[in-house]
């Protein structure tokens, strides 16, 4: 990946102590960034605003459409934009930040890169097209067989306390090249879901037994790497591809687990730190049969004796800091009906020795969730990438 890239990646690789930047251009992300808002390059980012110094020029990119300065096209998909006593100048005209915009939103992309991961899957990769370069926000290991993405990998930004609130949540895209099942958004849905899953466990198909008819007793679009996780709107738009989402129960995904991805985020901020996180799942989830009661798989996408789309029985992350080599591993118990922890619990818990995390534990109604050092979580879980690993990141 290059170094020289827009800020929808690469938030802190100019970090610099504020006192050598003589700030003349300030960039505030919830104020400056007009819709449809481009890709750009900073100078300096400290508390959510990005800061150029006189004459320091800012990339701007509007891949798949034009960049416009007061609504007006430059007739590129590329521009530089110079800082210039607090406003900047481009084609032209001197504008303020939010009059650089781009004629609809950043085009972003899904795509297989050609490598493998894991040694047999796919290795897959979300970002946006610039020119000749590909701008990667987030890489995933693809099951082509059972149609799931068994990892994803992002950095998360020790600036990710700034990042751009409220932006407008898209819909999910199938993609091209990933599913070979059709209508992918279809088969998450609560009424073809209720179905498949009652089909799958011999219950009438309209039963409202596992797949409630209100509330949050349903298997939600469950982001891997999540929107939030993200500094700019731009980027949290491209988290939206099914290859980015789980069948997660919405009980579990609205309680625990957002409490844990936004344990991940306050670490990052309040501690300063660039941190790698990987987001994946084992196993897959099962419920009774209601005649023979035997425990059953379950899956979104069901046609014959095929099968795809798991409903995953455990969902987990991985936190790494890099510069220390400490990491941990949550796990989170993707089951809102039955928990059996002789086979749930697939490591020591050591969630005690975490000074950063505030999520419940031991309520399996909205999922029970644990803590794990690296090498072993690593005992069961062989889908973690490796990496060095010297200590519990505590």
């Amino acid at each position: 990946m290059e170094l020289k890239v827009f800020a929808v990646i690469f938030v802190s690789i100019f970090v610099l102590s504020a006192s050598t930047v003589r700030a003349a251009c300030t960039i505030s992300i919830n104020r400056d960034l007009s819709d449809p808002q481009p890709l750009w390059r900073y100078y300096f980012i400290s508390g959510g605003n990005g800061i150029d110094a006189e004459n320091q020029l800012v990339d701007v990119a509007c891949p798949g459409n034009s960049v416009l300065v007061d609504g007006v096209s430059i007739g590129a998909a590329t521009g530089q934009a110079r800082c210039s006593s607090t406003r900047f100048v481009i084609s032209g005209k001197t504008v303020p930040f939010s009059s650089i915009t781009c004629n609809s939103h950043a085009t972003h992309t899904a795509r297989l890169t050609g490598s493998s991961c894991l040694s047999s899957y796919q290795e897959a990769e979300i970002g946006f097209l610039v020119g000749s370069r590909f701008i990667r926000t987030m890489v995933l290991c693809w099951d082509r067989a059972l149609q799931r993405t068994l990892y994803s990998q992002f950095t998360l930004t020790k600036t990710i306390a700034g990042y751009q609130s409220g932006y407008p949540r898209p819909s999910f895209i199938q993609g091209s090249g990933f599913f070979t099942a059709t209508g992918i958004d279809n088969l998450y849905t609560q009424n073809t879901q209720r179905t498949t899953i009652n089909g799958l466990l011999g219950l009438p198909a309209g039963s409202y037994q596992y797949i409630a008819q209100s509330g949050n007793y349903f298997l939600s679009r469950g982001h891997l790497t999540a929107k939030t996780d993200y500094l700019y709107g731009s980027q949290q738009r491209s988290t939206f591809y099914f290859i980015n989402a789980i069948p997660q129960w919405q009980v579990i995904n609205a309680y625990v687990w957002g409490t844990v991805e936004q344990n991940v985020r306050d670490l990052a901020s309040r501690r300063s730190l660039d941190l790698t996180v990987y987001t994946g799942v084992h196993g897959v989830s099962t419920l009774p049969h209601a005649t023979t009661g035997q425990q059953v798989e379950l899956y979104l996408y069901v046609s014959g004796t095929a099968r795809g789309i798991p409903v995953p029985r455990l969902t987990w992350k991985v936190v790494y800091n890099p510069l220390t080599r400490a990491g941990v591993a949550i796990i989170t118990v993707n089951n809102p009906y039955v928990f059996d922890a002789s086979k749930d619990v697939i490591c020591t818990n050591i969630c005690n020795q975490l000074t950063w995390t505030t999520f419940q534990q031991t309520n399996a109604a909205v999922g029970y969730s644990y803590c794990c050092s690296i090498p072993d979580f690593r005992r069961t879980v062989t889908s973690l990438p490796s990496f060095d690993v010297t200590q519990v990141l505590t």
